[in-house]
């Protein structure tokens, strides 16, 4: 196992991640459904397998839904991390009401109870 850390700017020889194409997925526990956002929280795809299609388009729609509004709660995570890996003042990201790793992990658990990873 490497030592290396890419997000750690101290890290000899790590680049800069590339902010603007990272591509925050969320999936259900049976992994039927998922839906990616882009850094900006713009949805940039979905996955439907054959069998989220046969649960009907109300449940679909419903989780649909539901994963989008995880998905962008994940990226405004990643807005975190990228403002603090800048050096952006703890304060300042406060100030943007950006949720924590922990608390996007305790929204995906509201979500998915005890079948979250």
């Amino acid at each position: 196992m490497s030592d290396i850390d890419p997000l750690d700017p101290d890290t000899p020889g790590a680049d800069e991640p590339d902010w603007r194409a990272m591509v925050y997925e969320v999936f259900n526990p049976d992994h039927t459904a998922g839906v990616a956002c882009n850094r900006d929280g713009e949805i940039v795809g979905l996955h439907i397998t054959d069998e989220g299609r046969d649960n009907g388009d109300a449940w679909l729609a419903a989780e649909l839904l539901r994963l989008a509004r995880l998905a962008h709660a994940k990226s405004r995570v990643g807005l975190r991390a990228e403002m603090a890996y800048k050096g952006t003042l703890p304060s300042t990201i406060d100030a943007f009401d950006l949720p924590t790793e922990t608390s996007y992990r305790a929204m995906e658990q509201a979500e998915f109870g005890a079948n979250t990873p």
